[in-house]
């Protein structure tokens, strides 16, 4: 009976294993779905954010280059006045 009995019982438990195996394995899938879709999310975030900094970037850039300008033009002008001046 012993001989018998020992078998069904190990059967009975790996089955049992399995089962708890199984479920846990799908939590996980599930927890690895759920972190993957919030990476996604975050990812979709800071792409955003970096499109509207380079945006920004952009705008100040052509800000800075306009006065760039406007000051060589200027320093032009006190040049030109500058070797006038001189050749009086």
């Amino acid at each position: 009976m012993k001989a018998t009995v020992k078998p069904i019982v190990k059967k009975v438990t790996l089955e049992l294993i399995y089962d708890v195996v199984d479920e846990r394995t799908k939590e996980i899938k599930e927890e690895i779905k759920s972190l993957n879709k919030k990476m996604d999310e975050m990812r979709a975030e800071y792409t955003n954010e970096f499109k509207e900094l380079r945006g920004e970037y952009k705008e100040d850039f052509k800000s800075i280059n306009a006065r760039i300008d406007q000051i060589h033009t200027r320093l032009d002008q006190i040049m030109h006045m500058l070797s006038d001046i001189k050749s009086r």
